[in-house]
């Protein structure tokens, strides 16, 4: 009798206790949202704000919902906003700019790199176009390896080394670029362009470390080997 009176007991409460499960989940999903929105209006305004503490503490807001997988067209337009400000985009006072902050922009290219696809990949060229910075052509190039990097790229980071190369060559670039192409090349069977290939020696016997220009011969030495 027992056992039937606690059946009858379930099924009567069951729906009543569906509807409580099911309103929580409501509650919580609701509040998840509007946290999200509350950090997506924060990354907003921190990353047009003139402060770098503010720019640093929207990144790192874009960092925690990156993490999270949590990705849409607000947090890409703040990385493109921090990634381009001081160099495509710059304030100036009596001539000076008053707006370029490279470490940020290093930690913009980061993001982007986390945060991937097509999108992030356009803002990381026109980075790489713009850029003066080795600091942030290095991040760059790690970021667009994790984009992925395509043919029509090569160029774009031929100019970059190019441009660099000339006025201050610099050594952790160098190898950036070389295990960007190290992957690259990998991914074509050792099809690259020819240019891409004078860039690489001119690599191994210009003003790098000796470790750089060893492995820009490496490399050539492997591209050579697709051909045998």
């Amino acid at each position: 009798m027992a056992a039937v009176f606690l059946l009858i007991f379930f099924l009567h409460t069951q729906p009543a206790l569906s509807q409580v499960i099911s309103r929580e989940r409501d509650i919580r999903t609701e509040q998840s949202y509007s946290l999200d929105m509350a950090n997506l209006i924060l990354i907003a305004e921190q990353s047009a704000s003139s402060e770098w503490k503010l720019k640093n503490n929207a990144l790192a807001l874009i960092n925690e919902l990156l993490k999270q997988n949590k990705k849409n067209p607000e947090i890409l337009n703040a990385l493109e906003f921090l990634a381009l400000e001081g160099t495509v985009n710059k304030n100036r006072i009596n001539g000076k700019i008053i707006n370029s902050y490279p470490d940020i922009r290093a930690k913009t290219a980061a993001c982007l790199g986390d945060y991937g696809g097509e999108e992030a990949k356009k803002i990381l060229i026109r980075m790489l176009k713009a850029e003066t910075d080795t600091m942030v052509l290095t991040q760059a190039v790690y970021a667009l390896s994790k984009t992925g990097v395509h043919a029509e790229d090569e160029l774009v980071l031929i100019d970059m080394i190019r441009r660099t190369d000339t006025r201050y060559p610099n050594n952790l670039l160098a190898i950036a670029y070389l295990d960007a192409l190290e992957q690259y090349s990998e991914q074509q069977s050792g099809a690259v362009n020819l240019a891409t290939r004078q860039c690489i020696y001119q690599i191994s016997q210009g003003a790098y470390t000796q470790p750089v220009k060893k492995k820009a011969l490496l490399l050539l030495e492997n591209l050579n080997a697709y051909r045998e």
